[in-house]
């Protein structure tokens, strides 16, 4: 059963309260906004955004929007200053005077990029297939595909990454396939590296997030308050809520709490 946000708060508020700086890391397809079948259609809508912008006001709290989307797609339908933008899986990162490129990932740009060339041959006969590259990551997306045609669109897939001459993988996600270089960099990872440059190793993470992806950050953050959104059973999360409305509850609070502290300082 997922829990309700005044439950999520219930567990988690004294540790808020108590921290002296929070490292705070949001998914955003799934968990900012509702997953579309259009992956070009997700909006921030306003209400969130001004919750996002008071977030990034707070002294002692650091936002970083971490996603599967290219790091310019993901800039551009946020576009707040004060923010740190975490683009393919954490694999490109920029904000808050940091910069990274993961040079592996780098390296295979090209490799990558006729892979996707091949995968949209071998699938244009499917109707409701999107293959998208993105620099250092790619996605296969199947949301409008028929659910008879899945299998077939996850073996056209595989076989195309495994003969793509090896440093590719291909990973399961909310109706896409994800293809990643095999660096055994992730989002967890890119967690780590983003408190570690700017010194939030002793803060508070928190870190809310939808997607199979998200579960390396879960799982790698042992210390942190780790919140699943949606209705998957099996997760690492400490903690879950329901969808992305309940998670702009919790964020609104989040953004009180914080402001409070900051006016009594």
């Amino acid at each position: 059963m997922l829990e309700t946000v005044l439950e999520v708060i219930a567990e988690v508020k004294d540790r808020i309260r108590h921290a002296d700086r929070i490292s705070l890391f949001l998914d955003f397809d799934g968990t900012l906004v509702p997953i579309e079948a259009d992956p070009q259609s997700p909006r921030l809508d306003p209400a969130t955004m001004d919750t996002l912008q008071t977030l990034s006001n707070q002294e002692s709290l650091l936002t970083t929007i971490i996603s599967g989307r290219a790091i310019e797609d993901l800039y551009a339908r946020i576009r707040l200053k004060g923010l740190i933008y975490a683009g393919n899986h954490g694999r490109e990162i920029f904000g808050r005077n940091l910069r990274f490129v993961e040079p592996a990932a780098f390296a295979r740009q090209k490799q990558l990029e006729l892979l996707c060339d091949e995968i949209r041959t071998k699938l244009r006969p499917v109707d409701g297939v999107l293959v998208e590259f993105k620099g250092l990551t790619a996605s296969v997306h199947y949301r409008r595909a028929t659910k008879s045609c899945r299998a077939e669109i996850e073996a056209a897939v595989r076989a195309a990454v495994a003969c793509s001459g090896g440093g590719l993988h291909m990973n399961p996600g909310r109706k896409v396939f994800e293809i990643v270089p095999g660096t055994g960099w992730h989002k967890g990872e890119a967690v780590r590296w983003i408190n570690n440059r700017l010194g939030e190793h002793h803060t508070l993470t928190i870190y809310l997030g939808d997607d199979i992806s998200d579960e390396y950050a879960f799982s790698l953050l042992q210390d942190a308050i780790t919140i699943k959104v949606g209705s998957t059973r099996v997760t690492c999360a400490k903690y879950r809520l329901p969808d992305p409305p309940a998670v702009h509850e919790f964020l609104l609070w989040l953004a009180i709490q914080k402001t409070l502290r900051q006016s009594r300082a």
